[in-house]
């Protein structure tokens, strides 16, 4: 016996009672056997039952006279209820903070409400570094430097080309990019350079960019420092010379646009953390001094950052004969959704800061795409107005909490099984630094296929056996152990990994914050009502499963479950709790595919109404147009889950892992699509942030 098992985060105080070991994985949970009349009630639930809802079982044994109603069909009701939406969110707390995010520029070229929505969202202390001018604000980015630094790049504030080429190379190195006036060095910038006092300044851009002038100014400011001017015949030849004079060799190169700033800058952290160089081209060519670098240092790949309209595929395709290698395209829609590509692409959590820059105006990008480069960390762009979604999204995938050394739990809630892929795009990514355990809070025991009758559907010959499937009746040890039998092949097929025998335990109530939460209750076949104390828990190298039997969902009993869950944390390899993330798509916004199951809604308010005190934060699945969605991410893969011979391009072909194990489910196909899509399951998944 297990008496009075405390876990980090709350006061949660949970009785334990190991049973046998039962070699049958993640299957059903033994369910007490109905008399055959008046069936005693457990006394601690004499004045309670389990809340009713339209798929109760018949008060009768045998198959219901017409099918359950499906939980996959949502009943259409409306909803009020916007206590849970963005506005009333908190703020987060000192704990969950994982670092800055600093905004490059004054208020009136990075609005507020942009730095402000991210650092919300990315659980980061907000930051600003920022200068009357251009030129000053260049000066309160190097603040981040020390004097005697080995290098400093110095380039024109006027136009854009030399200074982005500088600020990759530079943030690399970790020394800063100072703008000049093309003939006159700014006094403040002056007095930079002689705090800085480093051995070595870098001119970057010719005569015409940066004037003898201004080099005789560093000269007098900085006697005993090396000088030195690199340039080209023009931007292509100046990004190319500063390639020649830092880099012997590299097996990885960005290209970008010399057309305009964005993409070159999104690119500059990108190249800084892979110690690659930046080469500009054109929409159409490859210009001859950037062909001159690619031949030297013939890259096993190089980055094209932006899509064709801005770098055509004809120019992909030469960089390829050029190089011989590989060449992959980091873009998005826009110049903001190219910079979150490249965030996703080459930084992962937890960056140790986030650099935001305007994405309409270059002058204070230059700087902060060095400073970000040196930290390591993101450039993400937003617009005059706001922080774009994209913006938004990739300011969270490179804050998920951290701690500074060893694996972090991630909790995922799952209302039924099936519901785990409404967050697979943050729960099927594997993290060697994460470890996942999975929560199943029902075993959804009440699906209408459970009628006693055999399941019809196209596609039986392409789905997960045993066939036919499922059989039983609602609420029945076989129905359950069918439906769990899909759910433990998904997600062991779609890379969980193994978690070897489950363990049988009970759980008595549990107390939290200062008041008692009772063990839920259930029904059998019956309509018994039962007590739902039983759960299994499974525990592998890289996740655990803990599968709980709680039929329908009240606030309180995923509270219940989720802190049960949390009291096995000295069973798993380590203790150190991050977030907990609610599977269950819930959706009451004006657009998009409606979901107000009652049981994804008890996990969402659990979710929005309940701090668990955890040091990451609290998120659930939720509509993408919902007032409470924060941030969003895809699913790898999507098509390996989701595609079907029955759907439509461009997610007609082989059956996928998800409809592998749960076509049943949805007469043989379940309709995959981007957003929103009338399954709930889709390639772009939304997600709601609280604490």
């Amino acid at each position: 016996m297990r008496g009075g098992l405390i876990a980090a985060g709350g006061a949660i105080a949970v009785a334990l009672a190991i049973a046998t070991v039962v070699p049958a994985p993640l299957t059903s949970a033994h369910v007490a056997e109905a008399a055959p009349t008046d069936p005693p009630v457990p006394p601690h639930a004499a004045a309670r039952e389990p809340p009713p809802r339209p798929d109760d079982p018949p008060s009768h044994p045998g198959p219901p006279d017409l099918p359950s109603t499906v939980l996959e069909q949502m009943v259409a009701t409306t909803s009020t209820d916007r206590s849970l939406a963005a506005g009333s969110q908190q703020a987060p707390a000192g704990n969950r903070v994982v670092g800055s995010v600093v905004a490059a520029g004054g208020a009136d070229v990075l609005p507020e409400l942009a730095l402000s929505t991210i650092a919300s969202v990315a659980d980061r202390s907000p930051e600003r570094s920022a200068g009357p001018d251009r030129y000053l604000t260049s000066v309160a980015l190097a603040q981040d430097v020390r004097p005697g630094v080995g290098d400093v790049w110095v380039a024109t504030g006027e136009d854009f080309p030399d200074g982005l080429a500088a600020s990759g190379v530079a943030g690399a190195r970790g020394g800063p990019v100072l703008l000049t006036r093309s003939t006159r060095l700014p006094a403040p910038v002056a007095a930079e350079l002689s705090r800085l006092a480093p051995e070595r300044v870098w001119v970057v851009g010719g005569t015409h960019a940066v004037s003898e002038g201004v080099l005789d100014s560093i000269r007098g400011v900085l006697p005993d420092a090396e000088i030195a001017r690199i340039a080209g015949a023009d931007r292509f030849g100046t990004a190319a010379a500063l390639v020649r004079q830092f880099f012997g060799g590299a097996r990885a190169v960005f290209a970008a646009t010399g057309a305009n700033f964005p993409d070159a800058l999104a690119a500059g952290p990108a190249a800084a953390v892979e110690d690659a160089p930046t080469l500009l081209v054109t929409r159409t060519t490859v210009p001859s001094a950037s062909e001159d670098q690619l031949r030297r240092l013939h890259p096993d790949v190089v980055h094209i950052v932006g899509g064709p309209d801005v770098v055509g595929d004809e120019v992909a395709l030469r960089i390829a004969e050029i190089t011989g290698g590989r060449v992959e395209r980091v873009a998005g829609d826009d110049r903001y959704a190219t910079a979150a590509a490249v965030a996703e692409r080459f930084f992962t959590a937890t960056t140790s800061s986030l650099l935001l820059a305007t994405g309409a105006t270059f002058p204070d990008s230059i700087a902060a795409g060095a400073l970000a480069g040196s930290r390591r960390s993101p450039l993400l762009l937003v617009t005059p107005g706001a922080a774009p979604r994209a913006t938004v999204d990739a300011a969270r995938r490179v804050s998920w909490w951290l701690p500074d050394s060893g694996r972090v739990l991630r909790y995922t809630l799952i209302a039924h099984p099936d519901d785990e892929f409404a967050a697979w795009s943050i729960s099927g990514v594997r993290d060697p630094r994460r470890y996942d355990v999975l929560v199943v809070l029902t075993t959804g025991e009440s699906t209408r296929f459970c009628d006693g009758e055999p399941v019809d559907n196209p596609w039986m010959s392409l789905q997960y056996l045993p066939q036919p499937q499922p059989t039983g009746v609602p609420y029945s040890d076989r129905c359950k152990q069918h439906r769990m039998d899909s759910w433990r092949e998904f997600v062991h097929a779609a890379g969980l990994g193994q978690v070897g025998e489950a363990e049988r335990l009970t759980a008595g109530p549990i107390t939290f914050d200062g008041r008692e939460v009772p063990v839920p209750l259930s029904r059998d076949e019956a309509g018994t009502v039962v007590v739902a104390d039983g759960f299994e828990v499974a525990v592998g190298s890289d996740a655990a499963v803990v599968a709980f039997d709680m039929g329908a969902l009240t606030v309180d009993e995923v509270l219940w479950a989720m802190q049960v869950a949390r009291g096995l944390a000295d069973r798993f390899p380590t203790r150190v709790e991050g977030d907990v993330i609610g599977a269950g798509f819930f959706n009451d916004g004006a657009t998009g595919y409606e979901n107000l199951h009652a049981d994804h809604r008890a996990v969402h308010e659990l979710l929005g109404g309940t701090d668990l005190g955890m040091p990451g934060s609290q998120y659930a699945t939720v509509g993408h147009a919902q007032s409470a969605r924060t941030f969003g991410s895809s699913v790898a893969d999507y098509c390996g889950h989701m595609c079907h011979p029955a759907a439509e391009p461009a997610f007609s072909t082989g059956m996928g892992g998800f409809q592998f194990a749960y076509g049943w489910l949805a007469d043989g196909f379940w309709p995959p699509g981007d957003v929103d899509s009338p399954s709930g399951f889709s390639r772009y998944q939304s997600f709601a942030k609280w604490y």
